[in-house]
């Protein structure tokens, strides 16, 4: 794409051009700063030179030592702008938390709501400036400015201390801090809405779920113990779990987010866990979604050179020139992902501006998991996307940085592990956007494109962990170390029966097994049906259809087809209704208690 900014069409220098107007600190007028902040944010090119010069970015750093408010205010703004970008290693390189800490640690400062910005902006960049900017100066002078008489200033003090924590190495710190975590929870009381909510946005992302459950009132887990709910991938054959789930809310008489602690999901599964435990929809209303959502994103392929061939052509070929890679083969999506993601983005669009998964914790909802494949490791690992962050002393998967790319990878849990050593954390995130977390998380191969945030590239959970039961089980052992888990409820979207496979057995079957048994549903349900008997104090129910009329493309849109599903999935229901009466009486047995 050509760049039409002014100094890259006009073969000027940005820094010839700031050294010579940033000659003595009189040049700091506030009509220059904020042309030089315009100047960054209005065209993409001279933000990339900019970020990239050292000597302009030094300038800019100490316009943040004038006398000007208002040009304090630009260059502050300048640099929130390169802090949330590529470039924050080059603003550590020259220095910036120098002047930072130095406006902090000034008895009074006036306002710094403008230097408290490019804070909160770096803090949360990258773990490794997050280490470098934790110091016992920084976080005093924080705490500090949470008593300061402009609550945006307190808000914007607290939002820093929340970043400063995403990083795992800072969080372990923060939390050994008796006096931090009751500050924390003080203000979260106060009666100020802006206060109150980074406070409890800070807690939940230290792992205080405790803390946090009392500062906003959240409901306790039932005496009976944890609940879960599980939700299968599947494509458009969600429609099913839909209606299984209409079942239940008919025969409880609540709501998803009413009657279960944690709700986990795949692919599908995972719109439907971020609809009904963060979104707090009803059964109904994800119908008339996912209905909508598929007769969008899937009503008409994307022409491609190899779209119109199937799976088993595409496989047929990989087989026939075995030169070429199975992404050549495979190589474009059929359906466009830029309808989906914008589907997605007013779907999880949020009034409160509570974007991240984590700060969706700050309200009384369930804990809420999606399940996805993080591809750009080898092998591939199964990544888990949530809404909360696990208590202090969880063993995680710590990150490594690649010499080659610089990019942070996961290092395999087993990398000096010890035999019987404490279960650790899935790799996985709550730093993400909602609706980033769930299109990572049905990145279906060949429907649609793979998903990247620019670090890491993902793949449908589906094609580790099409049915997350499983995985929900080990998050809410993770989540409530010690606590018993009560009730399990596990959801399919429908399987058709085992039969003859036609026309013989070809080479090119192989593949169509491997990708049955990568997106099988059973694997889970059969290890489940093995070890739950060991822990008779568990309550399991599995409802999943199995019924020719369940055999249907991912993204099939004939109305007809989906009568079939829908018939298929009555007939289930009605034949499984005891199991059903059962599954309610045990979901609604807490709110019978009182």
């Amino acid at each position: 794409m050509e760049n039409t900014s002014y100094f890259v069409s006009s073969k000027h220098k940005l820094s010839t051009f700031f050294s010579l107007i940033f000659r003595s600190p009189t040049s700091y007028h506030p009509l220059l700063a904020s042309a030089v902040s315009r100047l960054i944010m209005q065209d993409q090119g001279n933000h990339l030179i900019v970020g990239q010069d050292e000597n302009t970015v030094r300038q800019l750093i100490r316009m943040i030592n004038s006398d000007n408010r208002r040009s304090v205010e630009q260059a502050c703004s300048s640099l929130s702008n390169l802090a949330g970008d590529v470039y924050s290693e080059i603003l550590i390189k020259c220095d910036i938390l120098q002047p930072i800490e130095t406006i902090l640690k000034s008895p009074a400062p006036e306002d710094p709501v403008s230097v408290l910005q490019v804070v909160v902006t770096l803090a949360y960049g990258s773990d490794t400036i997050a280490r470098k900017m934790l110091t016992t100066g920084v976080m005093r002078s924080l705490e500090k400015l949470f008593a300061h008489k402009n609550p945006e200033v307190q808000r914007l003090a607290l939002l820093a201390v929340g970043n400063l924590a995403f990083c795992r190495e800072n969080r372990h710190i923060l939390v050994t801090s008796n006096s931090l975590r009751e500050l924390l929870m003080r203000l979260s009381a106060t009666s100020e809405p802006r206060v109150n909510k980074a406070a409890a946005r800070a807690l939940a992302i230290l792992g205080e779920n405790e803390s946090l459950r009392r500062a906003i009132r959240g409901r306790e887990v039932p005496k009976q113990g944890i609940r879960i709910l599980s939700l299968d991938g599947g494509g458009m054959k969600g429609l099913a779990t839909v209606q299984i789930l209409q079942e239940i809310e008919k025969g409880t008489g609540k709501r998803m987010h009413e009657l279960f602690d944690l709700i986990c999901g795949t692919s599908t599964g995972g719109i439907f866990a971020s609809a009904l435990g963060i979104k707090l929809m009803g059964a109904d209303q994800l119908e008339e979604i996912y209905r909508n959502m598929g007769k969008v994103v899937f009503s008409e392929p994307v022409p491609k050179n190899n779209e119109g061939a199937s799976w088993r052509n595409k496989l047929d070929r990989l087989y026939q020139n075995s030169s070429r890679s199975f992404r050549a083969v495979a190589k474009g999506s059929k359906h466009d992902a830029e309808k989906l993601e914008k589907l997605l983005q007013d779907m999880c669009a949020d009034e409160d501006g509570d974007d991240l998964l984590i700060e969706t914790a700050v309200k009384n909802i369930p804990k809420v998991s999606l399940v996805s494949t993080l591809a750009s490791v080898t092998p591939a690992q199964p990544f888990v996307f949530r809404n909360y962050q696990y208590p202090v002393g969880t063993p995680e998967v710590p990150l490594a940085t690649s010499e080659s790319s610089g990019t942070t990878m996961p290092v395999s849990p087993a990398t000096g592990a010890q035999v019987g050593c404490k279960r650790s954390a899935f790799v996985g995130s709550c730093k993400h956007l909602l609706w980033q977390a769930i299109r990572a998380s049905c990145a279906a191969p060949y429907y649609l494109d793979d998903f990247s945030d620019g670090v890491y590239r993902w793949l449908d959970g589906a094609l580790l962990a099409n049915n997350p039961t499983i995985f929900s089980i080990r998050e809410a052992q993770l989540l409530w170390p010690g606590t018993k888990i009560d009730c399990i409820v596990s959801i399919g979207s429908g399987s058709l029966p085992t039969k003859a496979r036609k026309g013989g057995w070809r080479y090119l079957d192989a593949g169509q097994v491997l990708i049955e048994s990568a997106c099988s549903v059973d694997h889970a349900e059969e290890a489940l049906r093995t070890l739950l008997p060991m822990h008779p104090e568990i309550h399991y129910f599995r409802f999943n259809p199995v019924d020719e009329r369940c055999g249907m493309e991912l993204d099939e849109t004939d109305p007809t087809v989906w009568l079939n599903l829908e018939a298929a999935t009555k007939d289930y229901i009605d034949k499984n209704s005891e199991s059903f009466k059962n599954a309610c009486n045990r979901l609604v047995l807490p709110f019978k208690n009182g």
